[in-house]
This record gives structure tokens, sequence and C-alpha cells, in this order.
């Protein structure tokens, strides 16, 4: 009685006046409770009847004799005179050492008396029917029963149990995938117990199959046929179909394994069926197929502006998928571009570049492509064929003189061949005066006919064509020196002419008048003359 009502003085002083007074008033003596217990075996364990005058937290200290280690402590809330504690899920056949405290909250126990002759007690005998089925962790095997079991189970596959999260009566082992289509029989031995094993038989069907153990190989090459599942060796009913899904197109319809291209995101899920009917589905596999592809380049067919190319592809992952798939495409082009070259596109095994230059390296190659997959290009070099020289500008043409002139032009590109000259031809009827230059398009052609109407041919070569020709009509001057001199001429003459005419007149003057003279002089001879 002093004892209880102490606590409540201590209560009271501490909750209405706090503990620092209760510390600085007077002096005042704990005295420790007066506490007794006595234990009884009953089914599970044992139960602890504790006398005390003290009411509060009392700790029972329960460990096995055998293994100190293994004690386990239960606090329990004494509040009468005397109170019953059952102590439960122990092991059966088993010596157990116990002791019960008084605990005040601040880390101090009080050890009650033992009320027996000792501090030890063996439990109870277990019996089969203290074993019953449990359900705690689905697709496991769970037992359950109010004795502590873990300990002494053990499965035929060998997989310890594993004790419930939320019940802690029951534990659980779980079937391998080897166990399924089978029946686990599970083995409870308690070697101090006369009757020491029980055996529990637990059919187990297709449903405790977790599918994420399911062993899938992951398709590498095309076609697929099947992906390879390991199923329980046991089973023998269990088909599986599986069906695929564009994870990039979730708008595409859903694909059997057969359909699958290559170079695509699949998520595959299959539906396990026993005996035709579906009972569970697979876990996603995801993959992308990538194929391997070699391109070889046949030996390239050349003129001197285009290029054909021929290749063969092969694929060893994915076979004819791959090489005869429409969506797989070869783009051909060379290198180095120009204005006119073009891409070429082709589905087959060739392709046709033209508008190339004559007379010019490339490297002409085939880049496979399988929608936006795009592999490495192959090339191959090629130098196209001699061809035709470019064009030249309109020929620039100067009257040096009267019968000389000079020919200029310029090469608008190249010669497109090995031995690049100009030439020039000056055609006047069937003649042709021609001339060759290697160096630069400059002539001169000399000693031309006045006045005279020529037809100028200008053009590139090289050692096999011939360019195309300009023409220009090129006209001589006249030759004014010899008009000149032929002016000179008719002046000349003409001067001459008067001059001789005058002479003649001058002659003709003369003469009549001698004649008059002489006349003059015979009349007077005759008028001398005497008549007869």
């Amino acid at each position: 009685m002093a004892g209880v009502i102490t606590y409540f003085i201590l209560l009271l002083c501490t909750g209405i006046m706090g503990s620092g007074y209760c510390q600085n008033g007077p002096a005042t003596t704990k005295t420790p409770p007066s506490c007794s217990y006595a234990v009884s075996t009953i089914k599970f364990g044992f139960k602890i009847d504790i006398t005390s005058a003290t009411t509060g937290n009392y700790d029972i200290n329960i460990n096995e004799e055998a293994h100190p280690e293994t004690k386990v402590i239960h606090s329990v809330v004494h509040s009468n005179q005397t109170s019953s504690h059952k102590i439960k899920h122990l092991k059966p056949c088993t010596e157990y050492k116990h002791a019960v405290a008084f605990n005040d909250g601040a880390g101090n126990r009080t050890f009650c008396s033992y009320t027996g002759n000792k501090t030890s007690e063996l439990t109870t005998q277990m019996e089969m029917k203290d074993i019953e089925d449990g359900s705690c962790i689905p697709g496991y095997v769970c037992y359950r029963s109010d004795w502590n079991i873990g300990s002494s189970m053990s499965a035929s596959n060998n997989v310890a149990a594993e004790p419930c999260r939320t019940n802690s009566t029951e534990f659980c082992i779980k079937p391998g995938i080897n166990d399924i289509c089978t029946n686990l029989i599970t083995t409870f031995t308690f070697t101090k117990c006369m009757d020491s094993s029980f055996i529990k038989i637990k059919s187990i069907p297709v449903d405790y199959l977790n599918v994420s153990e399911l062993k899938q190989d992951i398709p590498t090459e095309l076609p697929v046929d099947k992906i390879r599942t390991t199923f329980p060796q046991n089973c023998r009913n269990l088909t599986i179909v599986y069906t695929c899904l564009d994870i990039d197109e979730f708008s595409k319809p859903i694909k059997p394994l057969t359909e699958l291209e290559p170079f695509t995101n699949y998520s595959c899920m299959g539906q396990i069926k026993e005996n035709d009917v579906t009972i569970k589905n697979t876990t996603a596999i995801k993959f992308n197929i990538d194929c391997d592809l070699t391109t070889t380049i046949t030996t390239p067919s050349v003129t001197n502006t285009s290029v054909k190319l021929s290749w063969t592809t092969t694929s060893q992952k994915c076979k004819d998928v791959l090489t005869k798939s429409t969506k797989l495409s070869f783009l051909c082009s060379c290198v180095p571009h120009h204005s006119k070259h073009k891409h070429s596109k082709s589905s087959r095994g060739g392709c046709l570049i033209d508008e190339l230059e004559p007379y010019t390296n490339y490297e002409c190659g085939v880049e496979p492509r399988y929608k936006k997959k795009v592999f490495v290009k192959i090339t191959s070099p090629v130098e196209t064929l001699v061809g035709k020289p470019a064009d030249i500008s309109k020929p620039s043409v100067t009257l040096l003189g009267n019968n000389e002139i000079k020919v200029t032009c310029t090469l608008l590109g190249r010669f497109y061949g090995p031995g690049g000259y100009y030439i020039a031809r000056l055609r006047y009827g069937d003649i042709v005066m021609t001339q060759k230059n290697t160096k630069e398009c400059l002539f001169t052609f000399k000693d031309l006919s006045y006045s005279t109407t020529y037809i100028l041919e200008v053009a590139a070569g090289n050692k096999k064509f011939e360019g195309n020709l300009k023409h220009e009509v090129v006209t001589t001057r006249y030759n004014d020196i010899a008009v000149i001199v032929v002016i000179i001429c008719l002046i000349v003459l003409v001067v001459v002419a008067v001059v001789s005419m005058a002479y003649v007149l001058r002659r003709r003057r003369s003469q009549n008048d001698v004649n008059k003279d002489v006349m003059l002089e015979l009349n007077p001879i005759y008028e001398n003359v005497p008549r007869s």
C-alpha cells in the first residue's frame, strides 16, 4: 500500500509542480515494487501470472535455454493485483528460460520473484492439426500455426521459409518454376518431440506461375518463328502465342511474330494458354532487330557522262526479310558533285548516275537505307571516258590589215580528254586554211585575198573528239594601195593624152601656117610670067 501511495505522490508532484520541484523538495525514498510471478504450460507456450501491488509496465523475458541469444521480451501492462498473460508462438518441446521485471520507464528494472522451483519450463508436444494452410503471400505456399514453425519447415525444393510480414503466425515458401504442375512437399521437423516430423503436401497448379520468372529469349534474327520461352518442365499442356506492337507508332495494328520488320522498336507480349484457354499474359519484352547488311559493288559500267552501278546485298541475320523488302532502298551518288549531277535512288540491285562530266575521276557509291536506318556507304573509284570538249565562247575577230585577221576565244569548260588543243579553219569555197594551237586560242591569218568573204570555224579538241564549231563570217578590205596606183596611172595617162593631143594640134597648126606661106610665094611668080 505504501508503494502505491508513493507512486501517486510522484505523479502528482511531476504533473503539477514539475520534476524540478520534486527533486529540490523534501527528499523522498522510492520503494521498490514487490512482485512475483508464476508460470504454467499451455498449448503453444506459457501463461504468466503476475502478482504485485504496483501497477505499470512489466517485461516478460523468454529465451531458449539451448540458445540464450534468442531472447524475446514481451511488454505487458499489469493493472490489477493479479494479472495473467499468455505467451504463445514458441517452439514445441523446447526448454525456455523466463524472467519478469517491473519497468519504471526510466530505464530502471526490478525483477520479480518466481514462485516455482526452477527458472525454465518445457513447452508441450505439437500435433498435426496445429498446422493450417495460410494465404499470406500470393504465389507462395503458406502455413499458419500458433507454434513457431519457421525454423522447422523445409520444402522439397530446398527453399527456406520466409516469415509473413503482416501475420507473425505464418511462414511461406516460394515454389520454384519446376515446382509448377507438381506437388510441393513441406516437412516440419522438431527433433525434441517424440513425433518429430509432419508432412504437408500442396498441389502447385499453373496459377502459381510467376510470369516475371519465365525466361524469354529475345529474338536477334528475322524471320521470327517463335520466341523461345522456358515453361515449367512438368507442365505438359502449355502453349504461348506472341503479338507485337510498334512502340514508335502505336496507331499501327499489332503484328504476329512472322510479320516483324527490322530496325523497329517492338514490345511483344505472349498469351499463355493451357489446353487452348488463355490463363496468363507474359511480361512484355522489348527488342529491335538490327539486321546486318553486306553490299558489294560489281565492276561499274562507264560512259563519258554516266556510271551504271550494280551490286549484291546479303544479310546473315535477316536473310530475305531485309534484302527483298520494298522498304529497302539505295541512294547512288558520285563525288565530287556538280550542278547537273543528281542522286539516283533505286530499290533494286542497280542504278544509273548520269549527267556526269567526261574524263573525270569520281568516287561513286551506294548508300543502303531502310526506313530511317542508314547503312555505311559502299564506294568504288570511277573515271568517266573521254568526251567532247566544252564549247568555246564566240570567237573574237580583229582585222590587223586589209588582208590579215586575228582570232581569239575562251574555253567554257574543260577539254574532257588528253591532248587538248584549239583549232581554227578559214574557208573560201574549196580552199581551207587550218591552224592549230595547243596552248591558247589565238590565231593569225595573213596574206588573204582582198575584199573577200571567208567562213571562220573555231573549236576545242582532244585526242579523240573535236568540240562544237563556232562560225563567224569574215570579210577582208579592198587593196587601197593598188587603187592609188591605178588612179595615179590614170592621171598619168590622162596627162600624157592631153599633152599628146596638144602636141598634135600644135603640129597641125604649124603645118597649116607653112602651107599658107608657100602659096603666097608662088602667086607672084605666076604674076611675072609674060603672056604669050
